[in-house]
């Protein structure tokens, strides 16, 4: 009883649509969380096409939408301007995928720990960032595709990190743009 009234008062707060009802949903969004309608609130997401996530679907909080700190993904040339201007790039893929080359000035500190076909979460995976990085610096989180450093990026932020930017379609973009690697 108790799990049905929790998922009751939960289904208000996400809503999934299609990119197509966008507009209508961002309206409603604002009169619920902004009954002057002075300023339209980010919405929070899951993904998109780019990331390859949820493809034909956008997951947007409409309760929290304007104070969650979301994690912005930029294109990587932007990623790289970013680095360029002190930002710092947290490399979230494998050891072995950081040896093989990543971009100049990253640290490397794997999301996942890969054991044959199969990977688990980094267990001190904030932990060991922290020790890195204090909450308020300017990281770029970047991968291999964009998939795991969204999660990083979520998870970071849940832990209290504010200032961090994905880097959208990870290393490969970032190779395939010519992009310097070290």
């Amino acid at each position: 009883m108790a799990a049905r009234s929790l998922i009751k008062s939960a289904l208000p707060l996400l809503v999934v649509v299609r990119p197509q009802n966008l507009t209508r949903l961002r309206h409603l969004t604002s009169i619920v969380t902004n009954p002057q309608h002075q300023q339209q609130p980010k919405p929070a997401f899951a993904g998109n096409k780019n990331h390859g996530l949820l493809s034909d679907f956008r997951v947007m909080s409409m309760s929290t939408a304007a104070s969650t700190n979301v994690t912005k993904s930029v294109h990587v040339s932007e990623a790289h301007a970013l680095v360029q201007a002190g930002h710092h790039y947290l490399d979230v893929r494998s050891a072995e995928e950081f040896t093989a080359g990543h971009p100049p000035g990253a640290v490397n500190v794997p999301y996942l720990f890969k054991y044959g076909d199969d990977s688990t979460k980094n267990p001190n995976f904030v932990e060991e960032v922290s020790k890195l990085f204090k909450e308020d610096a300017e990281i770029v989180v970047g991968c291999l595709k964009g998939i795991r450093s969204l999660k990083a990026a979520a998870d970071l932020s849940n832990a209290g990190f504010k200032n961090l930017t994905d880097v959208a379609g990870g290393y490969q973009e970032w190779t395939k743009n010519g992009l310097p690697i070290e």
